[in-house]
Protein backbone atom coordinates (compact mmCIF):
# COMPACT_ATOMS: atom_id res chain seq x y z
CA UNK A 1 0.00 0.00 0.00
CA UNK A 2 1.17 3.24 -1.11
CA UNK A 3 -0.31 6.84 0.40
CA UNK A 4 -1.22 8.97 -2.59
CA UNK A 5 0.14 12.32 -2.72
CA UNK A 6 -2.82 13.84 -1.73
CA UNK A 7 -2.56 11.90 1.70
CA UNK A 8 0.95 13.22 1.67
CA UNK A 9 0.22 16.94 1.43
CA UNK A 10 -3.01 16.41 3.22
CA UNK A 11 -0.93 15.46 6.56
CA UNK A 12 1.83 17.78 5.73
CA UNK A 13 -0.46 20.43 5.59
CA UNK A 14 -2.60 19.85 8.73
CA UNK A 15 0.61 19.54 10.88
CA UNK A 16 2.08 22.44 9.89
CA UNK A 17 -1.44 23.95 10.94
CA UNK A 18 -1.13 22.48 14.17
CA UNK A 19 2.33 23.83 14.92
CA UNK A 20 1.28 26.86 14.25
CA UNK A 21 -1.51 27.32 16.51
CA UNK A 22 -4.65 25.10 17.24
CA UNK A 23 -6.82 27.66 17.44
CA UNK A 24 -5.51 30.12 14.66
CA UNK A 25 -7.29 30.58 11.05
CA UNK A 26 -3.86 30.33 8.97
CA UNK A 27 -4.05 31.35 4.92
CA UNK A 28 -3.32 28.25 2.73
CA UNK A 29 -1.07 29.83 0.70
CA UNK A 30 1.09 30.53 3.92
CA UNK A 31 1.12 26.75 4.77
CA UNK A 32 2.09 25.49 1.47
CA UNK A 33 4.89 28.06 1.01
CA UNK A 34 6.33 26.70 4.42
CA UNK A 35 6.14 23.29 3.23
CA UNK A 36 6.50 24.02 -0.26
CA UNK A 37 3.59 21.98 -1.81
CA UNK A 38 1.30 23.41 -4.48
CA UNK A 39 -1.12 25.66 -3.06
CA UNK A 40 -4.30 24.85 -5.58
CA UNK A 41 -3.78 21.15 -4.79
CA UNK A 42 -3.61 21.84 -0.99
CA UNK A 43 -6.52 24.09 -1.36
CA UNK A 44 -8.23 21.20 -2.82
CA UNK A 45 -6.88 18.88 -0.09
CA UNK A 46 -8.36 20.56 2.61
CA UNK A 47 -11.94 21.40 1.75
CA UNK A 48 -12.07 17.80 2.01
CA UNK A 49 -10.94 17.57 5.20
CA UNK A 50 -13.30 19.85 6.15
CA UNK A 51 -15.96 18.13 4.98
CA UNK A 52 -14.63 15.32 7.41
CA UNK A 53 -14.40 17.84 10.63
CA UNK A 54 -11.13 18.01 10.25
CA UNK A 55 -10.47 21.30 9.89
CA UNK A 56 -13.12 24.21 9.46
CA UNK A 57 -13.36 26.76 6.59
CA UNK A 58 -13.49 30.33 7.47
CA UNK A 59 -14.22 32.74 4.71
CA UNK A 60 -13.75 36.72 4.51
CA UNK A 61 -10.85 38.67 4.54
CA UNK A 62 -9.34 37.31 7.51
CA UNK A 63 -10.40 33.75 5.94
CA UNK A 64 -8.29 30.80 6.18
CA UNK A 65 -8.67 27.32 8.23
CA UNK A 66 -8.26 25.78 11.42
CA UNK A 67 -8.49 23.01 13.35
CA UNK A 68 -12.15 21.70 13.80
CA UNK A 69 -10.86 19.66 17.16
CA UNK A 70 -7.94 19.98 19.32
CA UNK A 71 -4.89 18.16 18.01
CA UNK A 72 -4.59 15.58 20.27
CA UNK A 73 -8.67 14.31 18.93
CA UNK A 74 -7.37 14.35 15.63
CA UNK A 75 -5.78 10.68 14.41
CA UNK A 76 -3.36 10.23 11.39
CA UNK A 77 -6.10 7.31 10.43
CA UNK A 78 -8.77 10.13 10.06
CA UNK A 79 -6.34 12.31 8.21
CA UNK A 80 -5.81 9.72 5.52
CA UNK A 81 -8.90 8.49 5.20
CA UNK A 82 -10.55 11.70 5.04
CA UNK A 83 -8.33 12.13 2.00
CA UNK A 84 -8.13 8.58 0.48
CA UNK A 85 -11.09 6.91 1.63
CA UNK A 86 -11.01 3.63 4.28
CA UNK A 87 -7.61 1.85 4.08
CA UNK A 88 -7.34 -1.65 3.00
CA UNK A 89 -3.96 -3.95 2.24
CA UNK A 90 -6.03 -5.52 -0.14
CA UNK A 91 -9.55 -5.85 -1.47
CA UNK A 92 -10.24 -9.06 -0.02
CA UNK A 93 -9.80 -6.98 3.44
CA UNK A 94 -12.57 -4.33 2.66
CA UNK A 95 -16.05 -4.32 3.92
CA UNK A 96 -17.37 -3.70 -0.18
CA UNK A 97 -15.31 -6.68 -1.66
CA UNK A 98 -15.87 -10.22 -1.11
CA UNK A 99 -13.70 -13.24 -2.00
CA UNK A 100 -14.75 -17.24 -2.39
CA UNK A 101 -10.74 -17.83 -1.47
CA UNK A 102 -10.56 -16.69 1.93
CA UNK A 103 -11.44 -20.33 3.60
CA UNK A 104 -8.43 -21.97 1.86
CA UNK A 105 -6.48 -18.43 1.29
CA UNK A 106 -3.26 -18.29 3.41
CA UNK A 107 -2.26 -14.95 2.53
CA UNK A 108 -5.64 -13.67 4.00
CA UNK A 109 -4.83 -13.72 8.04
CA UNK A 110 -1.24 -12.56 7.25
CA UNK A 111 -2.51 -9.23 5.22
CA UNK A 112 -5.57 -9.03 7.50
CA UNK A 113 -3.24 -8.75 10.95
CA UNK A 114 -0.76 -6.53 9.08
CA UNK A 115 -3.70 -4.12 8.37
CA UNK A 116 -4.71 -4.86 12.30
CA UNK A 117 -1.45 -3.34 13.23
CA UNK A 118 -1.59 -0.51 10.43
CA UNK A 119 -4.67 0.48 11.89
CA UNK A 120 -3.90 0.62 15.69
CA UNK A 121 -0.61 2.55 14.92
CA UNK A 122 -2.73 4.63 12.86
CA UNK A 123 -5.56 5.10 15.18
CA UNK A 124 -3.26 5.89 18.37
CA UNK A 125 -0.67 8.65 16.95
CA UNK A 126 -2.59 11.88 16.92
CA UNK A 127 -2.03 15.14 15.39
CA UNK A 128 -0.73 16.15 18.49
CA UNK A 129 2.19 13.37 18.50
CA UNK A 130 2.97 14.25 15.08
CA UNK A 131 2.97 18.07 15.56
CA UNK A 132 5.31 17.88 19.03
CA UNK A 133 7.58 15.40 16.23
CA UNK A 134 6.78 12.58 19.21
CA UNK A 135 4.94 9.94 16.70
CA UNK A 136 8.68 7.69 15.93
CA UNK A 137 11.37 7.55 18.02
CA UNK A 138 14.10 8.48 15.61
CA UNK A 139 17.42 6.52 15.42
CA UNK A 140 15.42 3.25 16.07
CA UNK A 141 16.94 0.77 13.52
CA UNK A 142 13.73 -0.46 12.60
CA UNK A 143 12.33 2.99 11.85
CA UNK A 144 12.69 4.91 8.77
CA UNK A 145 13.48 8.65 9.19
CA UNK A 146 10.64 10.99 8.65
CA UNK A 147 11.22 13.97 7.25
CA UNK A 148 8.01 17.62 7.91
Amino acid sequence: MRLTRGADYGTRGIIRLARISPHAVTLVSDIADAEGLPESYLAKIFQELAKEGIVRSHRGAKGGFSLARPPEQITLRQIIEAIEGPIALNRCLTLTESCDKLECCSLYPILAKAQQQLLEMLDTTTLRDLADGAALPLGDANTPTVKT
